[in-house]
């Protein structure tokens, strides 16, 4: 037994890096190099996803074990690929008997028909190494990723996930990151602070139990799911590493939009772990969600509704007294936009007025600014949002018109409030086609706020085309989804 205690008996000693790779020949060599710097790395992998540049002569060069697919399969493909050659090598190495190996010593007596002693390779004993996934591009920084192996190999942990710090250039807009949040909450009752990070090292027998893995980018949700279902051990550990950061530009969107898609699918496959949602059917919402550590104080704010896929049926679905309920609903009217060269009027703010939002804008002004200021704060607060706006935000929000803005948000086919950095990004957005869309779309009952964003960051992309495998009306998840798939098509074609 190890002297760390009995979660270290029989642990891996060895750790074996797996880097999945497209197009990084510039930085493959410089994350090869830092990652074999890590104490217990004797073996790194890199699987070349369909590069169409040199990544796989820059990592051969840099002595990796390599194996390179013909065409894009995606990251689960990839680290899968991965995994698998570095149980070959395994393989191969215990064929080989291993350092100290001697036919003399390691033998079966002569057979009839052999020329010589028959080697016997025993390899009860042998643990398999832990993998180490690391991001093509973290360049000398992959050495920081020493802690997770400290915690597999030292201190018992099955699963140890990268908490990286604030990445330069990032502009995700958090969509994909609350989703895939809130559907490993609601799966296992575990609260990730970044579920989408890919660095991880996992043993060899938490990574069997995960198998099979989601497809692409739902990877990472899929694996902390399964492997937490399963009884492993997962935690989350500081690490200052550091990779390109996909940017807020279109192409940083539509990346966004086929991690979404990605992270969907896999909540989907996760349905039946939740069955206290399947016994209260009939009342169960997404605001009903288990609550986190932080919503249950006061002082936070609660997290946005997000784009998971509900496990129960919507509730204005078909059956008796469906229509009725529906139209008992009161719908709101589209408020009419203020008229061309009036300005206007500031919204006064209802009783229930929340002042913790109040203050949380722009830091104190200066007179004569302080009374704009404030009066600037109570508008905004005043919003269909979900939680505090930073000082950012508010400055942001500058030049808007805050009635006109709440008007547009209220009159979306939307149940529930935004959060703060997605009216900031709504804001900049054509509120009004956006409105038009959601109001066409094919769907049985209201979309969430998430899908409303998602749905606006792809304004540009025709209406989806609807499979015969699916049968109108849609769920908002269904459609937002197919949004998704339209906007991956088009970057693709």
């Amino acid at each position: 037994m190890s002297a760390a205690g009995p979660l270290t008996a029989h642990r891996p000693e060895r750790v074996a890096v797996v880097i999945p790779a497209k197009n990084e020949a510039e930085r493959i060599e410089t994350t090869i190099a830092s990652a074999r710097g890590i104490p217990g790395v004797d073996l790194v992998v890199v699987v070349d996803d369909g590069s169409s540049d040199a990544t796989s002569a820059v990592a051969m060069g840099a002595d990796a074990l390599v194996v390179r697919h013909k065409t894009n399969r995606g990251k689960a493909a990839a680290m899968a690929t991965g995994a698998q050659m570095v149980a070959i090598q395994e393989g191969a190495e215990r064929a080989d008997g291993g350092e100290g190996f001697s036919e003399e010593l390691h033998a079966e007596p002569r057979s009839p028909g052999h020329t010589g002693p028959l080697p016997v390779i025993d390899d009860r004993a042998a643990v398999p190494r832990a993998l180490l996934f690391l991001d093509a591009d973290m360049g000398g920084s992959a050495a920081a990723a020493q802690p997770l192996v400290e915690a597999v190999l030292g201190e018992g942990v099955d699963m140890a996930i990268a908490l990286l710090p604030p990445q330069s250039g990032a502009g995700g807009m958090g969509v994909v990151v609350r989703t895939a949040r809130r559907g490993i909450l609601r799966a296992t009752g575990w609260e990730a602070t970044q579920p989408l990070s890919g660095t991880r090292c996992i043993t060899r027998e938490t990574w069997d139990a995960c198998q099979p893995l989601a497809p692409g980018w739902g990877v990472e949700t899929s694996l902390t799911i399964d492997a937490l279902t399963a009884g492993f051990w997962v935690k989350e550990i500081p690490a200052d590493l550091h990779h390109r950061a996909t940017g807020n530009n279109l192409r940083g969107r539509l990346h966004r939009a086929a991690q979404l898609r990605d992270v969907l699918r896999a909540l989907a496959r996760t349905r039946h772990l939740s069955p206290e949602l399947e016994e209260d059917a009939a009342a169960e919402t997404p605001e009903a969600l288990p609550a986190t550590a932080s919503e249950s104080q006061d002082a936070a704010a609660p997290e946005t509704p997000s784009a998971v896929i509900p496990e129960t049926a919507p509730t204005t679905g078909t059956g008796p007294g469906t229509e009725a309920d529906a139209a008992a609903e009161p719908q709101p009217e589209r408020p009419a936009a203020p008229s061309a060269g009036v300005p206007a009027p500031l919204p006064v703010g209802g009783a229930d007025h929340d002042e913790a939002k109040v203050w949380a804008g722009l830091a104190d002004l200066d007179e004569p600014d302080a009374e704009l200021a404030e009066q600037r704060r109570l508008t905004l607060a005043d919003l269909p949002v979900d939680g505090e706006f930073s000082d950012d935000e508010t400055r942001a929000l500058g030049d808007v018109d805050p009635a006109e803005l709440d008007a547009l948000l209220r009159a979306l086919k939307v149940e529930g409030d935004f959060a703060p950095d997605d009216v900031v990004y709504l804001a900049g957005t054509d509120l009004e086609q956006l409105a038009e869309r959601l109001d066409a779309a094919p769907v049985e009952g209201r979309f969430e706020p998430a899908h409303a964003v998602i749905i606006a960051s792809h304004l540009q992309v025709g209406e989806p085309e609807i499979p015969a495998s699916l049968t109108a009306p849609l769920t908002p998840e269904e459609y937002t989804s197919l949004v998704v798939h339209a906007a991956v098509d088009a970057e693709n074609s």
